[in-house]
């Protein structure tokens, strides 16, 4: 992504959202923060930001922008920012949402040089299974595809979650699909995501392989067609020996290389993990 098409500060957008600056940018989208001048409130908007030229990349980014508003339209649970809107205007596509604070999980990750504590994390595994049992409710499913630290916002001051990004989500017409695009970030997608197939399931797996990036300070090795391979590999117990073994059987039935090794839906791994955090 280039940043050639920076909106300069001040320009108002849609005669209602005046920019007060460039706080994020990544694939194929800009985010800025706004002032709704109609409102007088803060909202973030999201700039399409792939140049007309490429016309195969240009019609997929509108195509992953129109499926995102649709989304977002639909949904309401407080771990998903809130949509306000979505308008075309000169060219560009522009997604209106809540304005968050905080940072994603990956970043203080980063900073803190220390894994996260298992009860923070068991806790965090919690509200995201009930995130995600609530997008794989909806008729057809919403199966998010790419969950990871790095698309996780926490707020700490409110000590509260939100799943950012919905670009790579989509609703799918069957409870396991098949031939859709393999979308998604290698050490977190499953392997049938390469293959081209996708469930509730699919999401499981990542968030598994998310809550064991938390626990141990990293992604533990993978292989894109095979997954993790803990026969091989040291198990994230081994990674990090201040975790219990309770958790970490939780997270590996979560990454098994079969769909149907895993939990069969985000509810069943939500009472697993509050089974267990009831013990901590």
């Amino acid at each position: 992504m280039t940043f050639d098409n920076v909106l300069p500060l001040g320009t108002m957008l849609a005669k209602r959202y005046k920019i007060l600056n460039l706080i994020g940018g990544g694939g194929i989208g800009l985010v800025y923060l706004v002032k709704d001048k109609r409102e007088n409130v803060l909202r973030a908007i999201k700039q399409m930001n792939v140049e007309q030229g490429d016309l195969k990349e240009y019609t997929k980014a509108i195509s992953d922008f129109r499926r995102e508003a649709e989304l977002l339209s639909k949904v309401d649970h407080p771990l998903i920012p809130t949509f306000h809107g979505y308008f075309i205007e000169d060219g560009f596509y522009y997604l209106v949402m809540e304005y968050l604070t905080g940072k994603d999980l990956l970043e203080i990750l980063e900073n803190s040089l220390t894994p996260f504590a298992e009860k923070q994390v068991v806790k965090w595994g919690i509200q995201l299974c009930d995130v995600l049992g609530y997008i794989h409710s909806y008729n057809p499913p919403i199966i998010y595809r790419d969950m990871k630290p790095a698309n996780i916002l926490y707020d700490e001051a409110l000590d509260r979650l939100y799943l950012v990004d919905f670009g790579t989500a989509r609703f799918i017409a069957a409870l396991s699909a098949s031939g859709v695009t393999a979308v998604g970030t290698l050490g977190y997608a499953p392997p049938e995501l390469f293959d081209g197939k996708v469930s509730p399931e699919t999401d499981i797996y990542s968030l598994g392989a998310t809550l064991i990036h938390l626990l141990v300070g990293r992604c533990p090795p993978f292989h894109p067609s095979f997954g993790f391979n803990f026969v091989s590999n040291r198990r994230p117990y081994q990674l990090n020996p201040r975790i219990s073994r309770a958790i970490d059987e939780i997270l590996v039935k979560a990454v098994s290389i079969d769909p149907q090794d895993r939990y069969s839906s985000a509810d069943e791994m939500k009472m697993a993990l509050e089974k267990h955090l009831a013990t901590l």
